[in-house]
């Protein structure tokens, strides 16, 4: 494969699926549990009756500081234990978790660089939509361009900078490719997602379960359920990220 050739999303989205077959029950608890936390900021900002964007209390930044660390933890041993199960080699959910805790400050100072533009275009919401536009086209193509780069600082693993020299070089020339794949997987995640609320309310509704009028157990087993149903594609995305940094990373000179 030359230096800026790409797998079609086709290919990486079949190589992908048997990846899920053999990865997805051992890393079902750990995106489970990240998706369950990952809902904990927006639950609390909701019962505190507090505003969108940054107008938030010091507890509700600690609960977020919190989440996002559980977050990068959970979904970092999942993409950890599905590239060494890709590679060969056998990884426990536990060992999973623990290297992706001592990996954890490159994957959150990578992240944060990821999501500085972003963080720019939410300062600015209900301020001025031009620079809210701005920013937001930067983030778009901030991410696009370094798709890999937290792959690569948690997989490899390296310095954050070196992550984004390494995604760079990983997407150059393949934009239109990686840009595919993307579209392709966040709206399968979309459409599962989707059909996933719809089961959930069938399943409320045959249980006689309304909304308005559920009780503290019956909105957490709700909540819970529906983060089961939602920890699926989260470890097939992880899959299909997998299979796609292998491939071009193998395809490099």
């Amino acid at each position: 494969m030359s230096a800026t050739s790409a797998p079609s999303p086709r290919s990486i989205l079949a190589a992908a699926w048997p990846l899920f077959q053999v990865s997805w029950l051992g890393c079902l608890p750990l995106a489970l549990l990240g998706v369950a936390a990952s809902g904990s900021p927006q639950a609390a900002a909701i019962e505190a009756g507090e505003a969108r964007g940054f107008v938030h209390g010091p507890q509700w930044w600690g609960l977020t500081l919190a989440t996002t660390v559980l977050v990068l933890i959970c979904q970092g041993g999942v993409l950890l234990r599905q590239h060494a199960l890709a590679g060969g080699e056998t990884l426990t959910p536990f060992e999973a978790m623990r290297r992706a805790t001592m990996r954890l400050p490159q994957s959150l100072a990578t992240s944060l660089l990821l999501c500085a533009p972003s963080l720019l275009a939410m300062a600015f919401v209900g301020r001025d939509w031009r620079l809210v536009a701005l920013f937001g086209t930067l983030a778009a193509g901030w991410l696009l361009w370094m798709a890999f780069a937290w792959p690569a600082a948690l997989l490899e693993p390296c310095d954050p900078f070196d992550a984004l020299r390494r995604a760079a070089a990983m997407t150059r020339g393949r934009l239109r490719a990686v840009l595919l794949l993307e579209l392709v997987a966040f709206s399968c995640v979309l459409v599962f997602v989707l059909l996933a609320g719809v089961l959930l309310g069938v399943v409320m509704s045959i249980a006689g379960m309304n909304g308005s009028a559920m009780g503290g157990g019956q909105l957490a087993f709700s909540r819970l359920l529906l983060a089961a149903l939602c920890a699926f594609p989260v470890v097939w995305l992880g899959a299909v990220w997998v299979t796609a940094y292998r491939q071009l990373r193998a395809g490099q000179p």
